[in-house]
């Protein structure tokens, strides 16, 4: 395992038409703001957030992710996580809101190729065509039993993140699956 987080799941799974892949450690945060104050709390920290519930904002080094009304989900390399610390330590002075590192709490997936969307919905009951779920959508939903957070990254690639203790359940998913099916 490349990077240490504490879970045994292989760098990578793949077939001729799709792989699942673990995700670099990542910094995340869990972000709620009134929304009085969203205009005047991007200005003030730079973030990218997105208004529409179930959009995103992608970049290769901070992602925002909008899961409610006032909560997103801010994903970046771990190599901006002090600089996002400091932006948030300043924001919470500033405003009120709640930002909590959830970094250690969660773990990502990448799943792709031509048959990533078929993969994912083995066990995931959403309509996962590009017209429903076009590249850039974000929801909560569920994988078989556990809760994911799935994001489209791009026409034939998704992004799933799960709480850590469910890592190794859908590791063993994704490749029981690819093993008899693909």
């Amino acid at each position: 395992m490349l990077f240490d987080q504490a879970v045994d799941i292989p760098e990578i799974f793949k077939s001729e038409r799709v792989s699942v892949t673990l995700i670099e450690g990542k910094a995340r945060y869990n972000l709620r703001v009134k929304a009085a104050d969203v205009t005047a709390f991007k200005k003030s920290t730079g973030l990218k957030l997105p208004s529409k519930i179930g959009s995103s904002s992608l970049s290769k080094v901070v992602s925002c992710l909008k899961l409610g009304p006032d909560e997103w989900l801010v994903i970046a390399n771990s190599t901006q996580q002090k600089k996002l610390d400091k932006v948030f330590e300043k924001a919470s002075k500033d405003f009120i809101c709640s930002i909590t590192d959830i970094s250690h709490r969660n773990i990502g997936f990448e799943v792709s190729g031509e048959l990533a969307a078929k993969l994912i919905n083995v066990g995931c009951p959403l309509d996962l065509s590009l017209t429903a779920f076009p590249v850039g959508k974000v929801t909560r939903t569920i994988f078989e039993s556990a809760q994911i957070m799935l994001l489209r990254t791009g026409e034939d690639s998704f992004h799933v993140e799960c709480w850590r203790s469910f890592a190794p359940y859908l590791r063993d998913y994704f490749k029981r699956v690819m093993t008899t099916r693909y």
